[in-house]
C-alpha cells in the first residue's frame, strides 16, 4: 500500500486561493466604501432609500468578509499539517455559509415584498432609482473581478476534473443576486414612475427571491455533497474501474472523493491472481485523474 504525493495539487490550489483571494479582497473593501456613503448620504439627506440599500450593502459586506476569512484560514500552514487534506474542505464550507445566507436573503426578501402588497408605501422614484443604479454599477464592477477569477480559474482546473472553489463561487452568486435585485428594481422603478404600476416593485421582490432561492439550492447541495465526502461526480467510477481490471485484476473496494479545489482521493483494493504493486495501478488512476492522491491495496486472490 503506498500514498502518492499531494503536493502538486495543493501548490495549485494554494495558487488558487491566493488569487481569489486578492480579488475578494477588492470587492470587500469596494462594497465596504460604498455601505460607509450611502449610510452617510442617507443620515444627512434623511432618505430611507439610501439608509436601506447602505445596510443592505452592510450584509454583503459580512458575507464577503467571511468568504475572505475562509481564505486567510486555508491559506495557514499550520492549520494544513494538522488536517489530513490539507485545508481543501474549506472551501466548500465557506461556499455551504454563503448558501445558508443567500437563502435567509431570499426569504426575507419574499416577506417584504408579500408585505408591501399588503401595506402599498409611498416610493420616491427619482431617489430609488439612483440607489439601484449605484448599487448595480457596484455589483457589475464586483461581479466582473470574481468572475474574470471564475473563468480562469475554469480554463485552469480543465484537466483536473473541473475542480471548483465553491467558497469563490457563494461569494460571486452574492454579488449576481444582488445585481439582480438592482436591475429588477431599476425595471419596477422606471415602469412605476412613467405607467403607475407600483405593484410592480414587490412583484419584482417576489420573482428575484425565488430566482436567488433556487441559486441557494443548488450551491447547498454542492457543497453538502462535498463535505460529507460525496463521490465525485464528475469522475466515472465504472470507467476506472473496467481500466483496473486488465487480466485478472479485480477492484473489490473503489472510493473517490473530492479533498480541494483541484485534488480528488481515490482509495481501492484490488485483487489479482499475479502481484504488480501499487505504481502498476497508480499509473493507470493517474491517467484518468491527474493529481490524484491515491491509497492502493494489492492482495493475491486464490487461483
Amino acid at each position: 500500500m503506498e500514498h502518492c504525493n499531494q503536493s502538486d495539487h495543493l501548490q495549485h490550489d494554494n495558487a488558487q486561493i491566493r488569487s481569489n483571494e486578492k480579488r475578494t479582497f477588492w470587492v470587500v473593501i469596494l462594497t465596504a466604501i460604498t455601505m460607509v456613503v450611502e449610510i452617510v448620504a442617507g443620515y444627512m439627506t434623511g432618505s430611507m432609500a439610501l439608509l436601506a440599500d447602505g445596510w443592505h450593502m452592510a450584509s454583503h459586506a459580512a458575507a464577503l468578509t467571511l468568504t475572505l476569512a475562509i481564505y486567510k484560514l486555508a491559506r495557514s500552514k499550520k492549520l494544513q499539517q494538522q488536517l489530513s487534506f490539507g485545508t481543501g474542505k474549506l472551501m466548500p464550507l465557506g461556499g455551504y455559509t454563503s448558501a445558508l445566507g443567500l437563502g435567509l436573503v431570499a426569504i426575507f426578501m419574499a416577506y417584504e415584498s408579500v408585505e408591501r402588497f399588503a401595506k402599498p408605501i409611498a416610493i420616491n422614484f427619482d431617489e430609488a432609482l439612483w440607489v439601484a443604479v449605484i448599487g448595480l454599477i457596484v455589483n457589475i464592477v464586483s461581479a466582473l473581478l470574481l468572475g474574470h477569477s471564475h473563468d480562469h480559474e475554469h480554463d485552469h482546473n480543465h484537466d483536473h476534473h473541473h475542480g471548483h472553489d465553491h467558497n469563490h463561487q457563494g461569494a460571486l452568486v452574492h454579488v449576481i443576486a444582488d445585481a439582480l435585485t438592482s436591475v429588477a428594481a431599476i425595471i419596477a422603478l422606471i415602469v412605476g414612475k412613467y405607467q403607475g404600476y407600483v405593484w410592480l416593485d414587490p412583484l419584482m421582490g417576489v420573482v428575484g427571491s425565488i430566482l436567488i432561492l433556487k441559486w441557494a439550492y443548488k450551491l447547498l447541495k454542492e457543497t453538502s455533497w462535498e463535505l460529507l465526502d460525496g463521490h465525485a461526480k464528475e469522475i466515472n467510477s465504472n470507467d476506472l474501474k473496467n481500466a483496473l481490471e486488465t487480466g485478472r485484476a479485480s477492484v473489490i473496494d473503489l472510493h473517490i472523493w473530492r479533498i480541494g479545489p483541484s485534488g480528488v482521493s481515490v482509495q481501492l483494493i484490488v485483487t489479482n491472481e499475479t502481484a504488480h504493486g501499487s505504481e502498476y495501478y497508480k499509473t493507470i488512476i493517474h491517467q484518468k485523474i491527474p493529481g490524484a492522491h491515491v491509497v492502493v491495496e494489492e492482495r493475491l486472490a486464490k487461483p
